[in-house]
């Protein structure tokens, strides 16, 4: 069965991610994927479109960050039938148009559109290996400077008097500061 997919909340609440096109031969389904918060979904087929397929419901709900499919049914026939799916959020402040085009059956082969940009090499960057190295990429991805050199003042504090401590209840606390510390600036690097 063919697959519309239908993004929802994904670049903010209520908003609407639709194909501007789709094509099928028979039945097909509308997946509502939900990225955000819960939302209510009215779809709606245009008269030409729905001379030839059916929506049995129009209204539906779809729960915070999850799926909801909703199977339309299509009529067989002869010559290709083009119409519009509407999908609607927010009692109609967004809406969003898809062209559905029902073939004849066997007439649709499966296509697979590929962007362009994923013709280009991606190159990544190398991990960074020194400390210091460690500490510009936490401040490049967002850590402000003061978090950074805090905890890294931190560890190295640890380190000072777990390396000077003759007391293993002082090691051991030191440690924690350690753990602490890193563990701290890792959540902040990838918030």
């Amino acid at each position: 069965m063919a697959r519309l997919s239908v993004d929802l909340n994904r670049d903010g609440l209520h908003q609407i991610a639709a194909p501007s096109d789709f094509e099928t031969d028979g039945p097909f389904e509308i997946r509502l994927r939900n990225h955000g918060e819960a939302i209510h979904v009215h779809l709606n087929l245009d008269e030409e479109l729905a001379a030839v397929a059916n929506l049995g419901e129009s209204n539906h709900y779809v729960e915070p960050y999850s799926r909801r499919s909703v199977e339309i049914d299509t009529k067989r026939i002869n010559t290709a039938v083009t119409g519009r799916l509407k999908t609607v959020t927010s009692y109609g402040a967004e809406s969003a148009y898809t062209t559905v085009t029902v073939s004849p059956p066997g007439t649709v082969t499966e296509r697979v559109t590929v962007d362009e940009q994923l013709a280009k090499p991606q190159r990544s960057e190398p991990e960074p290996s020194t400390p210091r190295e460690r500490l510009a990429a936490a401040v490049d991805d967002g850590v402000s400077p003061r978090v950074a050199a805090a905890g890294t003042l931190a560890v190295c504090a640890g380190l000072v008097i777990a390396a000077l401590a003759q007391n293993s209840t002082v090691f051991l606390g030191s440690l924690a500061v350690i753990a602490a510390a890193v563990t701290a600036l890792a959540i902040t690097r990838r918030t």
